[in-house]
């Protein structure tokens, strides 16, 4: 479900995890909110039609399930295998010289490069995003990877220079607040709180509700994650560091609150790209996720650097 209108460079990676999706599937595009309920009802006739799924996949060469297969038909199947596994076997070789190796997902072959030790280790290029989950909007992230660690890294978004009002970065404070923080308590692993967080987040957004009750439940929130000794224990060996990670929980939970009040709080900085840059550097890849939850860049114009104005940001 592609909900909005997708810019020039979006536009082919949507392509691009589509084309990775098995059968059954089903896409769609809304571009309003009148559209929402039309769009699942034909979804799920699409799901529920197996014969056109089976089509489907056939006539885009995707993997389909084969059923009721004969014990003649298994054995012609063997021997066709045997067949062209013994020709495989003969002429592999000879392929894999013609042809190269192709490493999963198009990653390019490693590269030699000192690490900070002075060690020649392979150097693996990897692009992060733009879509992973819990993962900013648009933002892209290429890092060279040594072994697990970070030595390079460079960020960007995608289709900066677009008009999109209803991008989650443009969400009310007390919204977005709510939903960053939602993201850093996911990739911690304490579901039931980022949950909590959405549910208020959408509660601001959708709802008509009280705001005192909101605040109510903002406070309650704040308070179970400063006194969570569970949240404490599962920031044991983060590598964005527990105190940093906290702090930031605190500061999100506090802006919304503001928000929430109409306090008029000053709401937290946002890191720049070439800060979340440094960040990056020299931090295992396992925790750039939430390095980059914490920081929480935002998609403005004023966080590209001049050497990026000529190409695609």
């Amino acid at each position: 479900m592609v909900v909005g209108r997708p810019g020039p460079e979006l536009d082919p990676v949507i392509d691009g995890v589509w084309a990775a999706v098995p059968v059954p599937r089903s896409r769609a595009q809304i571009t309003g909110e009148d559209e929402i309920a039309s769009a699942l009802e034909a979804a799920v006739r699409t799901l529920s039609d197996l014969t056109a799924q089976h089509a489907l996949a056939l006539r885009d060469g995707l993997p389909t399930a084969h059923t009721d297969t004969s014990p003649g038909e298994q054995d012609q199947h063997a021997d066709g295998h045997d067949e062209q596994t013994g020709h495989d076997e003969h002429s592999g070789s000879h392929h894999h010289q013609e042809g190269g190796m192709e490493l999963p997902g198009g990653l390019a072959m490693a590269d030699l490069g000192e690490d900070r030790d002075g060690l020649v280790l392979d150097q693996l290029h990897v692009a992060l995003g733009p879509v992973l989950p819990e993962w900013p909007s648009g933002l892209v992230v290429d890092v060279v990877l040594q072994g697990d660690v970070i030595q390079e890294a460079r960020s960007r978004f995608l289709d900066l220079d677009l008009d999109d009002r209803d991008a989650p970065e443009c969400l009310p404070d007390a919204a977005r607040a709510l939903d960053s923080a939602a993201r850093v308590l996911a990739l911690v692993g304490w579901d039931g709180p980022a949950a909590r967080a959405r549910g208020l987040r959408d509660a601001l957004l959708f709802d008509r509700v009280d705001g005192s009750r909101v605040l109510e439940e903002v406070d309650d929130l704040r308070r179970r994650v400063r006194r969570s000794r569970l949240l404490r224990w599962m920031l044991r060996s983060a590598e964005a560091g527990r105190s940093e990670v906290l702090e930031t929980l605190h500061d999100k939970l506090l802006s919304a609150r503001c928000a929430v009040a109409g306090a008029g709080g000053a709401a937290p900085v946002a890191v720049d790209l070439p800060a979340l840059d440094s960040r990056l550097v020299g931090a295992e890849f396992a925790a750039a996720r939430l390095i980059v939850a914490v920081a929480d860049p935002q998609p403005q114009p004023t966080l590209t650097r001049p050497a990026d104005r000529g190409g695609a940001s």
